[in-house]
């Protein structure tokens, strides 16, 4: 229940400033962790980005007071952090499909996003597989994109290095035949360091970068079926289902995913989930 009530604070948090600035770092300390790694949890539980979230509640709010107020444009888009009214008009028309004017009128159809309640759901129906694996230093060697929450660019990162023959050069000096998709943290602003790699141990690769991952305690989990979804699914339910119930805290090491050969779109593809961890 812990990281239930950290979860449901930081929305209490949320919602008390959304009319004035809504701190990052403040959020980190609430959820108990890094800022970028509990927007990418929110991200997997809910379905949206932290931001977006905020975002959709500041319009759902602004909508309110155009429509029971006599509050100028102006001072409602300023009031939620908006520089200007065509800023805010754009940002208004995206999300509800008119104008913030035309929201004054009356018999308007407008758009409402509540306020988010975290509760503990009783599940367990269908089981995870997991093993804890002790791991000493390894290198890995492989290429980076930076990727993000809002913008995730990272499976045109994996299309390009099919392509470019990336993947195959890879290969051909692994350790194992396997590729990774290593996940470094996302920052304050939800931006990533990702790596299309694998695991090594040739001193020098030409114009690929090289990582070494400390000595770790990790979680591995199994993620079987086509890529989309179930990648994403496995994910959700170890930020929503796993962790928050586990001995286990996530460590600042990066995440792997470790793709096995195969049809990405079979019942049965394989990947494995390797998340470094320490007790808590």
């Amino acid at each position: 229940m812990e990281w239930i009530d950290r979860l449901n604070e930081v929305i209490s948090y949320i919602e008390e400033h959304l009319n004035d600035e809504i701190n990052y770092e403040v959020i980190g300390e609430i959820a108990v962790c890094p800022v970028g790694s509990f927007q990418r949890a929110f991200s997997l539980m809910t379905g949206i980005t932290l931001s977006e979230y905020i975002r959709r509640r500041k319009l759902t709010m602004a909508a309110f007071e155009l429509q029971s107020t006599d509050c100028k444009v102006i001072d409602v888009a300023v009031k939620y952090g908006y520089e200007s009214s065509d800023a805010f008009c754009v940002a208004f028309k995206k999300i509800h499909g008119i104008t913030p004017t035309t929201a004054k009128q009356q018999n308007i159809k407008l758009k409402s996003y509540p306020r988010l309640t975290f509760t503990l759901t009783i599940k367990g129906d269908v089981e995870m597989n997991y093993r804890v694996v002790e791991r000493d230093s390894f290198k890995t060697a492989g290429k980076i994109v930076t990727s993000s929450l809002e913008n995730n660019i990272i499976p045109q990162f994996w299309d390009k290095c099919k392509k470019d023959g990336t993947i195959d050069k890879l290969l051909e000096i692994g350790v194992n035949a396997y590729t990774l998709g290593m996940c470094f943290g996302y920052n304050d602003e939800g931006k990533n360091d990702y790596m299309v790699g694998i695991e090594t141990n040739h001193e020098c690769i030409e114009s690929m970068k090289t990582v070494v991952v400390p000595k770790s305690t990790w979680l591995v989990f199994e993620s079987i079926g086509p890529i989309n979804p179930t990648l994403g699914n496995t994910w959700g339910r170890i930020y929503g289902e796993f962790l928050p119930q586990s001995i286990y805290k996530q460590a600042t090491l990066p995440t792997m995913e470790k793709y096995f050969s195969g049809d990405v779109d079979s019942d049965d593809y394989y990947i494995e989930i390797w998340i470094p961890v320490v007790k808590e």
